[in-house]
């Protein structure tokens, strides 16, 4: 399960596999752990900076037009 310190497991891996139907073997889960790890950390860091008030008005509202 994931959590602060390791936000990506291989028991993670395990249930990303099993829910898109992908049989990857054991060695190949094991490989992904640290890639994945490092892509969430930099996404939850770069969220975090985004989301302090001084960097609120950086980006602007995108809007996506309704079908």
């Amino acid at each position: 399960m994931a959590n602060s310190k390791a936000p990506v497991t291989r028991e993670s891996i395990d249930r990303l596999c099993a829910l898109a139907d992908l049989s990857l073997p054991g060695e190949r889960r094991d490989a992904l752990v640290a890639p994945f790890g490092g892509l969430v950390a930099a996404a939850n860091e770069l969220s975090r900076k985004m989301a302090e008030a001084n960097r609120r008005g950086v980006l602007p509202i995108t809007r996506f037009p309704e079908r």
